[in-house]
């Protein structure tokens, strides 16, 4: 009983992030979008952020059947949705490249080609089926997304949320990283 409850939350949970995905905002659109500079919001995916706290370790995909397993067989915890984000590469944007290291039990997320191959060095793997496409700076309407780091877990952590980010330094041993690239707000197309 508790997976199909744990089920029909994430399923809600992903069908009202899809729904307001959908929703336009004319003035943001004239004002912030340019199809010159910005990729189409239709074509973005929530990413979720999930944690395992058996474990100390989060995850993050647009991967919604991935979510669902992690859910209901690895017994992680549908966190928030932390923003929107492309899975193809769309007018301005970068690959934010995922690794993990199952070894560490930490994913680590990067747009910088030279810590991607540092942290592969490490012996983190990167995963290709995990990548999206981000934008480098704030442009379309987008946040950043911070970066924490947790030295005593080895755990990074993705938040948009400026109280988490306080939250995470304050009081769970997290170091601010700085920011990792910028995404479109949860529900929010522009």
């Amino acid at each position: 009983m508790k997976h199909i409850l744990s089920a029909i939350l994430l399923s809600a949970v992903v069908g009202f992030a899809s729904a307001l995905n959908n929703i336009h905002t004319p003035l943001v659109a004239a004002t912030e979008r340019s199809a010159e500079t910005c990729g189409d919001p239709d074509d973005t995916l929530a990413f979720y952020r999930l944690h395992a706290a058996s474990v100390f370790a989060y995850s993050y995909s647009t991967d919604a059947a991935f979510v669902s397993a992690a859910i209901l067989q690895d017994g992680y915890v549908l966190e928030s949705v932390i923003g929107m984000v492309f899975v193809t590469q769309e007018t301005s944007t970068v690959p934010c490249y995922f690794l993990s290291s199952g070894a560490l039990e930490d994913n680590f997320l990067t747009t910088n080609t030279t810590e991607r191959d540092a942290a592969i060095a490490e012996g983190y793997t990167l995963l290709p089926t995990f990548q999206t496409y981000i934008y480098p700076t704030q442009l379309c309407g987008s946040i950043p997304m911070y970066r924490l780091y947790n030295a005593a877990e080895t755990s990074n952590y993705f938040t948009t949320s400026e109280s988490e980010r306080i939250s995470a330094i304050s009081s769970r041993g997290y170091a601010d990283v700085g920011i990792a690239g910028y995404v479109l707000p949860a529900g929010v197309a522009c």
